[in-house]
């Protein structure tokens, strides 16, 4: 960091510290809700009923413009998908029950929620300060777990089964909850109010599901004052909170901004309003030019993460286009490369790699997707640019429809089919993608390689230790894979073990991470990786990437890695070259880590085999030199908290360096 910019990051904690310690000081249970006269204050002396007709009229603005024409949204949602409504009144009865669905799998929370519990191990948050309740709390227990039910995304499901059935039920449980949070988490107090972040995303959804239920008429003036009231004092906190820093804001801060946007848009007759809308979009289109690559990358570099900003940009663009505040050219164009990578990442199958960290997060889920399923965005691309390149289905996702209502499904159908993705490298992130089409080689074939940095400048804090590390999908299934995230505070050893250079397709040298950790820094490495790109060439012919990494320079003899992957597209197989250059002998590890539901063997010439139902790998050591082969255990993680059991093969070898061991993976259809 500059020198001003270390003086401003000294004086954001400082005044930070002291303003926590004025808050605990002061803070009572009950003295942070927002009183009958606070609200009326703030409103500028309008009734509660004024601002309750005008939402339940539905009368601009709302968060989307499928929520704007909600009628005509319910139509086209119920005429395209018809198993909708059947789908959204079984996933609302479960929520009448208490059955909430976190991370893919579906908690019984008994007859009274407890908001501040972890329902996995049954481990409870206290009901302190907020700058007094730990993150960590003890073995096994996440708050992670706890703040995904907080951010009450299950409420827009009622909202959504409440649009396409008219059930009231849903509303009347939507009010009920929504009065026993609030009943239960005072402002300021409690694990959901340690961050402005999950503030934010609640309130989010707060408004969603507003949106969605004003038509009922149990949406009286009493429950919108709640509702009010609610938001103002998120909007409060927010606004008291923002989780900027100087070194590397990311994607907390671009919550808290959205949130306090939202709010202020929703609710433009709370007097802080005007300010909050100026100030977070300013500060938001500041954070494109920042955490956006030149290439649409977000410079987390982790694809969950970059999924989950792409949505905060693309809701802003949205909102604030229909409020008349036109962001500049600039954000519109990084904001459709941001799209575009998603359109090169995205296997064959829809489905995202798993490069760097994902806890799953989404801003509002007006829909339940498989958490590496990401193909929707596509639809939301093709629509908010009128691009056919986006369109990569003839069926428009429902999560369009709620985005862009049936004006929306009118412009998906009038652009025509785009062409498929294609090989594509993002210099800036260094992630390169590699395809064959199915006509080249009977495919399609697939390969991402991860050759950036920590990111964040360097900084890190989704990264993991795979430099140079790819994917491969063939034959409609993923065999090559990173291993997902499964844990963040819950265990430090999982959390360490899933990010580890032995948990990705790389190679680890003298038992050493590439990249290394410190005890108790679950979200940093203790030194920045900046691989270097030698070469990318694409042809029709082949794709070759040339890279290396120097993470190994500090051993005591150092040692170089550098790795060309070629894809041969007439033939359909890559060539992996390993090349280590450097001094004295070394242990050298090559992992290939496989997906769930996967048979591996291996054959007396070392030979693996790796097969499913459909389709074979094959993984072939090309070199003369002994190879040591053998099976170990693994776990895959296709969603946060949830690890599957997979294999891996690891060859190894001690040698002197210079030293060149050369992979081809050949995967082909099996023969039933």
């Amino acid at each position: 960091m500059t020198v001003s910019e270390l003086a401003g990051e000294a004086f954001l904690r400082s005044s930070r510290i002291i303003s926590k310690r004025l808050s605990r000081a002061t803070d009572g249970l009950q003295t942070g809700y927002i009183s009958d006269e606070t609200l009326r204050r703030s409103l500028g002396g309008r009734r509660v009923a004024e601002v309750a007709s005008r939402i339940r009229e539905g009368r601009k603005p709302q968060l989307t413009r499928g929520l704007e024409e909600l009628a005509s949204t319910v139509a086209a949602v119920k005429e395209v998908f018809p198993d909708s409504i059947e789908e959204s009144r079984l996933e609302a009865e479960a929520i009448l029950s208490h059955r909430i669905n976190l991370f893919g799998g579906v908690y019984e929370l008994g007859p009274k929620i407890d908001w501040h519990r972890d329902p996995r191990v049954d481990v409870r948050w206290p009901l302190e300060h907020y700058s007094q309740v730990p993150i960590v709390l003890r073995r096994g227990a996440d708050i992670r777990v706890v703040w995904e039910l907080n951010r009450l995304q299950h409420f827009v499901a009622l909202g959504r089964a409440y649009a396409l059935t008219g059930d009231e039920r849903y509303t009347e449980e939507f009010l009920l909850q929504l009065a026993s949070w609030n009943d239960s988490n005072p402002p300021r107090f409690g694990p959901n109010w340690i961050v402005a972040m999950e503030v934010a995303i609640r309130a989010m959804n707060i408004i969603a599901a507003l949106e969605l239920f004003r038509g009922s008429p149990h949406m009286t003036d009493e429950a919108i004052d709640l509702i009010l009231k609610m938001l103002l004092a998120h909007g409060r906190f927010i606004r008291a909170n923002l989780e900027f820093n100087y070194r590397s804001p990311g994607n907390h801060y671009l919550s808290d901004l959205i949130g306090l946007f939202a709010i202020a848009i929703i609710v433009p007759e709370f007097s802080e309003s005007r300010r909050w809308a100026d100030e977070s979009a300013r500060w938001i289109v500041e954070e494109m030019d920042r955490q956006v690559l030149g290439d649409g990358v977000d410079y987390e570099g982790a694809i969950g993460y970059h999924r989950y900003v792409l949505e905060i940009f693309a809701l802003f663009f949205l909102m604030s286009r229909a409020a008349g505040l036109e962001p500049p050219n600039r954000y519109r164009e990084r904001l459709e490369a941001m799209f575009d990578f998603v359109r090169h990442y995205l296997k064959p199958d829809g489905t995202a790699p798993m490069i760097g960290d994902s806890d799953d997060g989404r801003l509002i889920k007006f829909k339940l997707w498989p958490a590496d399923d990401q193909s929707y965005l596509m639809s939301i691309a093709a629509v908010l640019f009128e691009s056919e390149k986006f369109k990569q289905s003839n069926q428009i996702d429902e999560e369009a429809i709620w985005w862009f209502g049936s004006e929306g499904r009118t412009a998906f159908e009038r652009l025509a089919q785009g062409g498929q993705p294609t090989s594509q490298a993002f210099p800036e992130a260094q992630i390169f993608v590699q395809r064959a089409t199915k006509s080249d080689s009977g495919g399609p074939l697939y390969a991402i390689i991860d050759c950036g940095d920590h990111g964040a400048r360097g900084h890190g804090s989704h990264a993991h230790s795979d430099a140079l590390s790819l994917e491969v999908f063939a034959f409609n299934r993923t065999f090559l894979r990173d291993p997902g995230t499964f844990a963040y505070t819950a265990s430090e050893e999982l959390r360490n073990l899933f990010r580890s250079t032995a948990y990705h397709n790389t190679v680890r040298v003298d038992g050493e991470e590439i990249s290394q950790t410190t005890e108790g820094e679950l979200f940093m490495f203790s030194s920045n990786v900046q691989p270097r790109v030698n070469s990318w060439e694409s042809t029709r012919e082949r794709d070759v990437l040339d890279a290396e990494h120097y993470a190994y320079r500090r051993l005591a003899q150092p040692v170089t890695h550098r790795r060309i992957i070629t894809l041969n597209k007439a033939e359909g197989y890559w060539t992996i070259e390993d090349i280590f250059t450097g001094e004295g002998h070394h242990q050298f590890e090559f992992f290939f880590n496989f997906d769930a539901g996967l048979e591996v063997t291996l054959d007396d010439r070392n030979c693996a085999t790796v097969r499913d139902a459909g389709a074979t790998l094959s993984i072939v050591p090309v070199s003369d030199l002994k190879l040591e082969a053998r099976i170990e255990e693994r776990w895959v993680s296709p969603a946060y908290g949830i690890r599957l059991s997979s294999s891996a093969i690891i060859y190894g070898l001690v040698v002197e360096v210079p030293l060149m061991v050369i992979f081809q993976l050949r995967p082909s259809e099996r023969n039933v």
